[in-house]
């Protein structure tokens, strides 16, 4: 049995709290606007589908540190070594996708961060301003949003079931 999804009206009040408070938090105290489309669309999973594993604690915020921490190491690398901007960007996506994906961090509109990171300039100090409170933000408004109903999705790490252990249905 499914637990029940959140009444539309939080799922709506909840996204419109989180991304209210995104934006005075971003435009008031950072240099860096641009991760707002990113968290923007971090609302529409962790409060329109928040039973999702993307919409998972795990997913979520592992998913935004490893595709910023991937961002920030190319653009360094791309500072030391020169070349084309857009190749340096498109190896930092890729790599983000692929890090996520090892790490069953999987958060599609954290695949943005590394774009962010090379458009902002960003400089390590992205991590702890605007990444961290922007991530605590949403999940502390989400957290509260989701568990009104009833317990947030799959509980706040879920268990993968190793690889070739799942068992088939018999009938």
């Amino acid at each position: 049995m499914k637990p029940p999804r959140p009444p539309r009206i939080l799922v709506q009040v909840g996204a419109t709290a989180a991304a209210l408070l995104l934006a005075h938090a971003a435009l008031s105290f950072t240099e860096h606007p641009w991760l707002l489309p990113s968290l923007g669309g971090s609302c529409v999973i962790l409060f329109g589908m928040p039973r999702g594993i993307m919409a998972q604690p795990r997913s979520f915020i592992g998913g935004h540190l490893i595709s910023t921490t991937v961002g920030l190491v190319f653009r360094v690398l791309h500072d030391a070594v020169g070349g084309p901007l857009e190749l340096w960007l498109a190896l930092a996506v890729g790599v983000a996708l692929a890090a996520m994906a090892v790490t069953r961090t999987i958060h599609s509109p954290a695949g943005a961060n590394p774009v962010v990171v090379f458009v902002e300039g960003a400089g390590w100090g992205f991590l702890a301003s605007p990444l961290l409170p922007g991530l605590a933000t949403l999940f502390l408004v989400a957290f509260a949003a989701n568990n009104l109903p009833a317990p947030w999705g799959a509980g706040p790490w879920p268990r993968f079931a190793p690889r070739g252990t799942m068992r088939r249905r018999e009938g």
